[in-house]
This record gives C-alpha cells, sequence and structure tokens, in this order.
C-alpha cells in the first residue's frame, strides 16, 4: 500500500501544511499525521475516507497508486472526473416551473429520446416537453418522467412511464439501485436497468436488466450525463414476477460478479 508516501506527497504538494495545520484540518493530531506518514500506524476507514475528501482523490487510489508517479494532467483529469461524478459545477440540470414556480415534471417520449441526450441542458428543448405534476410524490425533489422503450427490465411493460428523481451526487448509488441513465455512447441513449456502481475501482458503472436475455454491460461514468433513481411508474398493464425468478436473477448476476472479478484480478496479475 502507498497510504503512507502518498499522504507524505499530497501534503507536501497542496500547499506544504505543516503537520500539526493538516491535522487540525482534518480533525487530527500531528502525532497521528506523523505515524501515518512513517508508516507505524493506520487510520480507521472513516478517518481515511476522511483524508481522501480533503484531497480529493478515492480511498482506492489513496491506497494502491503511487501518485508521485502521476502526472499533473493524470491528477487533474482524476479530479475533475471525482467533480463530475460529485455534480460539483460540472453537470447542468435544467428544468421548467409553473407559474406558482413548482418544477414541473418534464416526459420524454420514446420517440424524443434520441434528441435529449442533445438537448437535456438546452432550456428551451426540455420547456417544449410535456409538462406534468404529480401530486402523490414527495415534494422538495427535481424528477422527469421517460417512456420505456423494449423489454429489457420485465416486468415493466414496454410503453410504461417511468418517474426518476434526479440524482445529483453519482457516489450516493448504491449497487442494485434501478434508475434511468442518460448518456453520449448509449445506442439506445436513455436506459432504464440496475445500476451498480464500480467508479472508485474501475471508473464505470455496471448496467443490468431484469430480463435476462440481456447481457449485462459497463459505461464510463464521464459519459453519463444524468441518472435519475426510480421512484414511481405508471403501466395499463400489473406487473408480476415470481420470487424464484428473481432469486435466479440474483444468483445470476452473483456468477456474473464473481467472474468479472477473476478476470479482473488475472489481468492484475500480468502486470
Amino acid at each position: 500500500m502507498f497510504f503512507g508516501k502518498n499522504l507524505r506527497y499530497l501534503r507536501e504538494t497542496n500547499g506544504k501544511p505543516s503537520q500539526e495545520k493538516l491535522g487540525k484540518q482534518l480533525g487530527l493530531t500531528r502525532s497521528a499525521i506523523s505515524s501515518y506518514e512513517d508508516g507505524r500506524a493506520e487510520p480507521k476507514f472513516d478517518t481515511l475516507n476522511t483524508i481522501a475528501n480533503h484531497f480529493n482523490v478515492t480511498v482506492d487510489q489513496l491506497l494502491n497508486v503511487d501518485l508521485s508517479k502521476l502526472s499533473d494532467e493524470v491528477l487533474k483529469q482524476k479530479k475533475n472526473l471525482d467533480k463530475y461524478i460529485q455534480g460539483e459545477n460540472l453537470r447542468v440540470l435544467a428544468i421548467t416551473t409553473d407559474n406558482k414556480q413548482n418544477e414541473n415534471i418534464e416526459f420524454v417520449p420514446v420517440k424524443a429520446s434520441a434528441g435529449y441526450t442533445t438537448g437535456y441542458a438546452d432550456s428551451e428543448y426540455i420547456s417544449d416537453l410535456p409538462k406534468y405534476h404529480l401530486p402523490f410524490l414527495p415534494k422538495g425533489k427535481t424528477y422527469r418522467a421517460f417512456e420505456v422503450k423494449g423489454d429489457s427490465m420485465l416486468p415493466l411493460k414496454p410503453r410504461s412511464i417511468v418517474i426518476g428523481e434526479y440524482v445529483e451526487d453519482f457516489t450516493s448509488i448504491k449497487d442494485g439501485m434501478v434508475g434511468i441513465v442518460v448518456a453520449r455512447n448509449l445506442s439506445e441513449g436513455i436506459v432504464l436497468k440496475k445500476i451498480y456502481n464500480r467508479v472508485p475501482q474501475h471508473g464505470v458503472f455496471v448496467l443490468k436488466s431484469s430480463n435476462l436475455a440481456y447481457p449485462s454491460y459497463e459505461i464510463a461514468a464521464e459519459h453519463v450525463i444524468e441518472i435519475w433513481k426510480f421512484a414511481a411508474y405508471i403501466s395499463k398493464e400489473f406487473p408480476e414476477e415470481t420470487n424464484s425468478l428473481s432469486d435466479l436473477k440474483e444468483a445470476f448476476w452473483r456468477l456474473e460478479d464473481e467472474l468479472r472479478d477473476m478476470k479482473d484480478h488475472q489481468q492484475n496479475s500480468l502486470f
């Protein structure tokens, strides 16, 4: 692990604060910083996370990457990606409101989905979309409605309408969260999937369908424009799924993850 070396490197290349000053910034003692840098002690996870956030790097980078060997440009790219993932002024969301300044729920039908991936930040494009209000949804959140295309997320039927809650910070996404993903390099442009967060390890999201006929795939985090957490749906048909089928899917997905991890381990062992 490179933790001690990286901590010293980050301290010396970010204003060169003393160990005592950095300790105060992090809520730690000078002796704790000294022990970490010299490899005489290891921090608890919450302390490790605090240090990573302070220097705008991931915990994985802090532990497993020799940051002193990365170029300034690579570090800048990593930091910009982290800011993008967390929604810090690098992603724009266009919305509309009614005459009482209440946010509308804009509806994106299938026929408009292709244009949405280019017009998502254009206020004029968004203002031309159909608008609705759904009083049963919790207030104080931003919602958007999307028409489901295809049968990859059975038991939801094609042409069902899914209402999504806007996710500003992608790091808040928990594995298995169902959501609408809007991305630049997806052939469909907009997809409803189960989302698995592999950004800290590989810089990607893994997207899985509930219909096992559709394979899972990865998408680079920087290509993701928006993510909307599943909040509700509207359908003419009531979806049903047996518990046995759900258990089979979970077993299949676990096996798929294990195979992916084995592949990553084999590739890493070659270098």
